[in-house]
């Protein structure tokens, strides 16, 4: 299992119990994997630039809006992590967790110890472009469906647009002809079959559906706008590679998303948001588009005009100015009718009617050129689907020119709509309501139906014939028309008239008459300031002695942007920058600048010019992001890979209602002060503007995101969230503080919050999907549930994208403090105090009430699945309705992991391709020991996205698990195909390709010179020496490179967390543990200050932690039970520093170290830094409490010795020790078994409950329940059945709940931990050379010498070791294994069974063949160990080696490279066998001679077995630092008669190196041959002669008197081992023991 960190892997098929998610779905969405590789399967609708023209880039007439284009990554699992029970030694990468993307513990909270599981992305440094896609929308002929996952009753439905549009419009679900495309909102075609070329202008409807509204949805597709994104989040150190410019993302249905990570009017936003991202592809120019023939006739491109006036800026003000001056507007005169009567009056007319003819000329241009866009657009889309170039982009921004606005009264507060009546209605459904109310307002105002123009030079004669629009000529015939038009009025006004510049500016822009373009700017900047003012302005008399170039900005922003369309990037980035100095609060030229920095990868400038504008405008009293006294961060992981089609409004008319009118532009650039909302934000702009403000900075919390400043990143997002809030609270622990006030369950009667609810409110709040949605209502009831700060923000596409950037903030916060404390992050926020996960929940809760996003869910659903407690315990009230979940084994209704599974079904009906998803639900059920569901799940996830590395990889994990080594296999490479960088699929397909013995390109390592490791193999599976090399090779070296690199990167891990203030905290919680008891002498923070900001300062300050712990139970049960004294407190036990995070562990686990060729210290600090990743996050957890736990009473008599293992079951471990816990003398010990998994059944988890003094099955336990229980039975001696291996429960013993702890039996190496004082041990398995120097681990002083041989290279062993007499290895066989009754069978029997069973095996093998035999697994099996067997074979002709297909699979690459190796007559003389059960494989291994041991890593359980057997073992203990290498040295040594012809024995069986073990079987197996006899009872077999025959007899007659096979004798000397333990405690005395 691989260690996730989110990051580890599992999958899950359609079957009935979960139901298919997505095959009967048909979806217009396509994916592309996190690496950004397009899979299309049909063209987009979208828009691609081919050409090399810079983009047009949106210039404006009057006030600009930014285009709200989202973006986001996840963080994940991943990691998920690393977790729950010894916290699965899955590992946390920053891609995502691998082999579990869930983490199930609290301490791990997605991101346990050495697991990896939930998903969590990495950052890069690519800024993507985002283009603006057409919606469509209408009201009429639509069918609604709400449609369910297959097989499933689960109420949580997506909805699936099923309709037709009236008039035979095409279904949502092909691809769409009405036009669209410059982001100037959707059309609403209602089309008369009779007149197939009229069409009529009608007001538009909402463009957008914010959520869900059950008449609109079938049209707008689903009622979610968060697309997936890219992933690994996996948050942190891992590169994501380039993406490509033509990667693209596709959204389903006719909805946009408002997500917008970077909301900046030339769309661009940064690859790096911090949730799910869609990366959208850029809008493409009309630059090069083939004037081809009847280009000005839209019917032969199939691309018909807009049906109403599109929304074009004038008319969301004109709107809502004539909804409230209505009398006015009563009976539209024509353009025509009124240059007539004008006409009529002579040359001087009439000043009003010539005011007004102005204004419709003004008012008919605009129109013109939004039908120019429109056309020019759709035009190109065209073009683009003909010549199949619709995957290409163009890395230019997209910037267009917007048309002037007419006057509005500003400053109108937008009131805030009453509480919801209906409860359940989302936040988002109410914003829609709320729209579609203020757009009905305005339904009796109608566009104005103005027509043509008549080319006439006299504008005034009475010759203008109004003609209805369809009848005008083309777009770009009407463009001219109307630039004429604006010529002669500007003429006519000497060229003073602004408004009517700009706009025909624009229109020579969009013409792609740059220059002109250019002069006409420049012409208004040439002005004097007192001729820009509009005749209708009123906010004149504001403006006083304003600076005269201030008056030009909107000018010189106009001017900015065509000269970057002319490919004058530096000249235009000038302008910009002229155009912000001049008036820090015109945000266009803010947001255009921005872009094109981020355009150019300047994100680092972008940056900057927007911290200019806040610093600017920010007023007194507002200092940024305020943080309160107690502002911490929460932490924890993430977040969403597959990306939907993005479709929002361009950034042409991205404002919507929100643009300024000119009373509004010069009110706000003079005296604000009395404009309603003034302020509101905390910056000198008008409520109004708070939107654009929120946008701006999210977009920078974005990008310094994606530059890895996390820290200022997180306080960007919390201003962001702030600013939406009403600035009504001081920070973000504020909000959350009201958020958990506000949810908590209260008493049904008075109203008040329960007490003990009070008393801990950041206790996760367990809320489903249901009710989390209605957290909004809830916190902002005094505004009717919604944001306050967005009250002066008029409804509109524009409110909803901040109402939306407001919940990605959200999200955004979330998920850093999520990753800070699962992933080991930088400090942010609230991680200034430790916070929980009920804080990040808050979070996470108040972002889906403002928008429903599947990442949310997917985060959510992490979280939860680590929160042990159940709904029951947090709230009170009706049931939780969690819909029909399917009941699954392992998951207890109302629990943290009941409601994950809810959150993540939830998920899926928002997105049922969303890959984070299927994922970390696989993860969820493979931790609970579901795997075929899980696989089906990563099935499911690798088919949304057959290149996504972590669910290939957590897929991979899952079937080798299920012993599908093969499948595997293919799914390793693809991971690594798909990211080559990627370490855990790269550590993943090394060990799967070794355990299978497919060592093609396995290459290897240069170490100690050659000695180690020295045959490797290259690409065509050839042998090389490495002596002759001198360097390594393949994909060992790639694996050990990322050992390196990890274990050099984690020196850093708490770097700088030793400030100041830290140090005198740590002393004083030190001197309160009894520091200055245990170590009187020690000036603690003189030794802390030599440790701050050195490398290892993290693992130090940890170390020191933990043995303050010890010693500060020692202080207190001597103070008790020796001196007296009581102490009703406690003692108290020091906490890590807030700002030391969780540490990542290596990709490499400490079991793989086994058989990876590893250097001593490497794997030293392997094992030492899942130590302290189990350490950190077990000690962050909240059941841990503030003093340590009590010490049990003295023994009285014997001592209480807890065992705690999950393979008390038919299990190797239990093979060996079943007789022990009840052999035990009971005046000395009293066992107390805790098993941690079910029983099995099996005899020998019977016996071992039977026997056992006390036996506890704990398998459903959490963690502080089975601590406090180990305190409660007062355990002395708390024994790791388990150390590193699968099922472990280590953060049971970091907690320290007994006063001595120690391991033996389960994991053959050291743990590297604190919280594991002793190793049970004997001088061959763990040679005195291989420890620390300094031996002592009592007290703190102890830390402080140790530490100086952090750096050394020879040591491993840092624990104290228990030096047995004999072996260390406990071997029950005499009691239960095969033969264990035969104590009375004499030799000869023996020898004529032995040739039974050999003839029975081999009946082809002749008389004198000897039998070599390995019986490990294949993976133990090393290419150098392999060679030194086919050169045994090769010397040997009458040898055979008799090896298990274990797994089936090597036995091919086996007998393929032993031909290639050594030829066919060699290879032809290796037999394998079937994997025998328990019983037949100790009885059969007496057929085998010699057993030849694998040096690499020996034979354990397997060697006490073949010895059992009487087969003689040769061994090799290959590395003197590696104990799983010398063990079957100690084994043999024990099965040994202790007399000189055992000692010779043991010469001959234990070889120095691979010559001397080439050598001893060579010389054994010669000299060894068979003679025929025939026995006592007639019957003839085969007797064996030689050496081999002799150490035969002699392991055969010492059986039942060795000390190997003597349970009994061990039990003894470990009892002895345990009350010299317990003296040394009690005495203070430090070091070894030796019995």
């Amino acid at each position: 299992m691989l260690p996730l960190v989110q990051m580890h892997p599992m999958v899950q098929p359609q079957l009935d119990l979960l139901g298919p998610h997505q095959p009967h779905v048909k979806h217009d969405l396509e994916y592309v994997s996190h690496h950004q590789r397009p899979q299309f399967a049909r063209p987009s609708p979208s828009l691609h630039n081919t050409d090399s023209t810079p983009r047009a880039f949106a210039i404006r007439s009057a006030q600009p809006a930014p285009a709200l284009h989202r973006i986001t990554t996840s963080f994940i699992r991943s990691h998920a992590h690393d977790h729950s029970s010894e916290h699965s030694l899955r590992r946390k990468t920053p891609s995502g967790t691998i082999d579990n993307g869930y983490d199930g513990s609290v301490a791990h909270l997605a991101s346990g110890p050495p697991p990896l599981k939930h998903m969590i992305l990495p950052a890069s440094s690519r800024i993507f472009p985002t283009a603006v896609s057409r919606r469509t929308s209408g009201l009429t002929g639509v069918s609604y469906h709400r449609s369910t996952l297959s097989g499933s009753s689960w109420p949580y439905q997506a909805p699936n647009p099923t309709g037709r549009l009236d008039g035979g419009m095409e279904p949502l679900s092909s691809p769409p002809v009405t036009p669209g495309g410059w982001g100037m909102g959707s059309t609403n075609m209602i089309t008369n079959p009779a007149a197939p070329e009229q069409t009529n202008f009608l007001q538009p409807i909402p463009q957008q559906s914010y959520n869900s509204v059950s008449s609109l949805q079938p049209l707008l597709g689903p009622g979610y706008h968060q697309p997936l994104s890219q992933t690994v989040y996996s948050p942190g150190g891992y590169q994501q590679p380039q993406q490509p410019q033509q990667s693209m993302v596709w959204r389903n249905g006719g909805l946009g998303d408002y997500r917008t990570p970077i909301p900046l009017a030339n769309g661009y936003t940064p690859q790096n948001a911090v949730v799910d991202s869609a990366f959208m592809p850029s809008q493409s120019t009309i630059h090069g588009m083939p004037n081809a023939p009847g280009l000005g006739q839209p019917h032969p491109f199939r691309l018909p005009l807009s049906s109403y006036p599109l929304d074009d800026g004038y008319a969301r003000h004109a709107q809502a100015h004539m909804a409230h001056h209505g009398a006015a507007h009563q009976g539209h005169e024509s353009l025509a009718q009124l240059a007539g009567h004008i006409a009529q009056g002579g040359s001087g007319g009439d000043v009003a009617s010539r005011a007004r003819f102005k204004e419709l000329a003004l008012q008919q241009a605009h129109k013109t050129y939004n039908d120019l866009l429109l056309y020019l657009g759709n035009a190109k889309k065209a073009h683009h689907s003909r010549t199949g170039s619709l995957s290409r982009t163009s890395s230019k921004m997209v910037v267009y020119p917007k048309p002037s606005i007419a006057p509005l009264a500003s400053g109108t507060k937008v009131r805030p709509s009453p509480a919801l009546s209906e409860p359940t209605v989302s936040y988002a459904q109410h914003m829609a309501q709320k729209q579609a109310a203020a757009r009905s307002m305005a339904m009796g105002v109608q566009g104005m139906n103005v027509g043509g123009f008549n080319q006439a030079r006299n504008l005034y004669s009475t010759g203008l014939q109004q003609r209805p629009y369809f009848e005008t000529g083309s777009p770009l015939h009407n463009a001219k028309n109307s630039l004429e038009m604006l010529t002669n009025l500007c003429e006519q006004s000497g060229w003073k008239w602004v408004d009517g510049m700009l706009l025909g500016g624009c229109l020579h822009y969009g013409l792609e008459h740059y220059e002109d373009a250019l002069e006409w700017f420049k012409r208004i900047v040439s002005m004097d300031a007192r001729c820009v003012f509009p005749v209708w302005s009123t906010a004149l008399v504001l403006r006083g002695d304003a600076n005269k170039q201030d008056s030009h900005v909107e000018a010189i922003s106009n001017i900015a942007a065509t000269l970057y369309c002319m490919n004058r990037q530096d000249e235009a980035e000038r302008e910009w920058s002229k155009a912000i100095k001049l008036r820090p609060s015109y945000l266009e030229a803010v947001e255009h600048l921005v872009g094109l920095l981020c355009s150019n990868h300047r994100s680092q400038e972008a940056v900057n010019i927007i911290e200019y504008i806040q610093k600017s405008l920010r007023m007194s009293g507002t200092n940024g992001t305020v943080h309160e006294v107690n502002e911490t961060a929460s932490e924890a992981d993430t977040a969403s890979t597959a990306t939907m089609r993005e479709l929002s409004p361009d950034n042409f008319v991205l404002d919507d209602l929100n643009n300024d009118s000119p009373t509004q532009h010069f009110a706000r650039t003079a005296d604000n002060s009395h404009v309603p909302g003034f302020g509101s934000s905390g910056y000198a702009i008008a409520g109004t503007e708070n939107g654009r403000m929120i946008l701006l900075i999210h977009a920078k919390g974005n990008m310094l995101y994606s530059l890895k400043n996390i820290e200022q990143a997180s306080d960007a997002f919390e201003e962001a969230v702030l600013i939406s809030a009403g600035r009504q609270v001081r920070g973000v622990r504020s909000l959350i503080r009201r958020i958990q006030t506000v949810l908590a369950p209260r008493d049904m009667h008075s109203g008040q919050l329960r007490g003990a609810v009070q008393a801990n409110l950041s206790a996760p709040l367990l809320l489903s999907p249901d009710r989390a949605k209605l957290t909004a209502q809830r916190v902002f009831t005094s505004h009717g549930g919604l944001l306050p700060g967005l009250q002066y923000v008029p409804e509109g596409t524009h409110k909803k994208s901040v109402v939306a950037t407001t919940s990605n903030s959200l999200l955004s916060l979330a998920k850093i403090f999520q990753d800070t404390m699962s992933n080991g992050g930088p400090n942010t926020g609230m991680v200034r105090q430790p916070a929980g996960v009920g804080d990040i929940l808050a979070l996470y809760y108040l972002s889906l009430s403002l928008q429903e996003s599947p990442s949310t869910a997917n985060n959510v659903g992490i979280l939860l699945a680590s929160v042990q407690q159940t709904s029951t315990q947090v709230h009170s009230g009706p049931p939780m309705d969690l819909g029909n979940l399917p009941a699954i084994p392992g998951i207890v209704p109302g629990s943290g992991l009941s409601l994950a599974l809810a959150y993540y079904y939830y998920g899926l009906t928002l997105d049922p391709k969303h890959v984070h998803l299927h994922t970390n639900l696989g993860s969820l059920l493979k931790d609970i020991g579901q795997l075929d569901l899980a696989i089906q799940m990563y099935e499911q996830a690798v088919q949304c996205d057959g290149s996504f590395d972590i669910a290939l990889t957590n897929l991979a994990n899952a079937v080798k698990d299920r012993g599908r080594i093969s499948d595997a296999i293919g799914y390793y490479k693809r991971a690594v195909s798909a990211n080559p960088d990627f370490a855990e699929a790269v550590c993943g397909l090394s060990t799967a390709l070794n355990s299978v013995c497919d060592w093609k390109g396995r290459g290897g390592v240069l170490l100690a010179g050659g000695k180690f490791d020295r045959w490797h193999v290259d690409e065509q599976g050839m042998l090389q020496d490495v002596k002759s090399q001198g360097q390594g090779s393949g994909l060992m070296k790639r694996v050990v490179d990322i050992v390196g690199r990890q274990l050099k990167e984690s020196s850093t891990w708490g770097v700088g967390a030793l400030q100041d203030q830290t140090i005198v905290q740590l002393v004083a919680q030190l001197r309160d543990a009894g520091a200055g008891i245990t170590d009187r002498g020690l000036d603690v923070e003189t030794e802390l200050r030599k440790w701050a900001g050195r490398s290892w300062e993290g693992s130090r300050i940890l170390r020191l932690i933990e043995r303050s712990t010890r010693a500060a139970m020692r202080c207190w049960y001597v103070d008790k039970h020796v001196k007296g004294i009581k102490s009703s407190a406690g003692y108290r036990r020091p906490r890590p520093p807030a700002s030391l995070s969780i540490p990542s562990a290596p990709t490499v686990l400490p079991f793989h170290t086994f058989t990876c060729p590893l250097t001593a210290k490497d794997i030293r600090m392997i094992s030492q830094r899942n130590a302290l990743r189990i350490s950190c996050s077990t000690l962050r957890s909240p059941w841990v409490p503030a003093t340590v736990y009590e010490p049990p009473e003295p023994p009285a008599p014997y001592f209480k010795v807890g065992y705690v293992s999950s393979d008390f079951n038919n299990h190797p471990l239990a093979h060996l020790m079943q007789s022990v816990f009840g052999f035990h003398n009971p005046n000395k010990v009293k066992a107390y078994c805790y098993a941690t998994t079910a029983s099995d059944k099996s005899i020998h988890r019977q016996q071992i409950e039977r026997e056992a003094p006390v036996f506890r099955d704990v398998s459903t336990w959490p963690s502080d329940r089975l601590v406090e229980q180990i305190v409660a039975d007062g355990i002395h001696i708390l024994v790791n059945l388990n150390g590193y291996t699968r099922g472990a429960r280590n953060e049971i013993f970091a907690a320290r709940p007994a006063p001595i702890q120690m391991s033996f039996m389960g994991f053959a190496g050291t743990l590297g931990a604190e919280w594991c004082d002793y190793l049970l041990a004997d001088t061959t398995a763990i040679p005195p050379s291989t420890l620390r120097p300094h031996r002592n681990n009592l007290n703190l002083g102890d830390v402080f010498r140790d530490e100086a041989y952090t750096e050394s290279e020879d040591w491993i062993y840092s624990e104290n070791i228990i030096f047995a007499r004999d072996t260390f290895f406990c071997c029950d066989h005499a009691q239960s294994a095969d033969g264990h009754n035969e104590r009375h069978m004499s030799w000869e029997d023996d020898q004529k069974r032995r040739w039974r069973m050999r003839k029975e095996l081999f009946p082809k093998l002749p008389d004198d063949a000897i039998i070599l035999g390995n019986f490990n697994q294949l993976y133990k099996i090393d290419p150098t160990t392999f060679r030194t067997w086919l050169r045994i074979l090769a010397s040997c002709p009458k040898a055979h080696l008799w090896l298990l297909r274990f797994p089936e699979l090597g036995e091919t690459h086996l007998r393929r490279t032993a031909k290639d190796w050594a030829g066919e007559a060699v290879a032809s003389r290796i037999h394998f066998t079937d994997v025998a059960p328990k019983q037949q494989h100790i009885s059969r291994a007496r057929v085998c001679d010699l057993f030849l041991d694998t040096p690499e890593c020996n034979a354990h359980t397997t060697a006490a077995d073949i010895l059992w057997s009487s087969t003689p073992l040769l061994t090799l203990p290959r590395y003197e630092y590696k104990m799983c290498s010398r063990m079957a040295a100690s084994i043999l040594k024990g099965a040994l008669p202790k007399s000189e012809e055992g000692e010779r024995a043991a010469k001959e069986l234990i070889a120095e190196d691979e010559k001397q073990y080439e050598e001893f079987a060579v010389g054994l197996v010669n000299r060894m041959g068979y003679q025929l006899v025939r026995g006592q009872d007639g019957e003839v077999y085969g007797r064996g002669e030689g050496r081999l025959a002799e150490m035969r007899r002699l392991l055969w007659e010492s059986k039942w008197g060795c000390a190997l096979f003597d349970t009994r004798r061990w039990v003894r000397d470990l009892e002895e081992a345990y009350g010299r333990a317990w003296s040394d405690w009690v005495n203070g005395r430090g070091g070894d023991i030796y019995l």
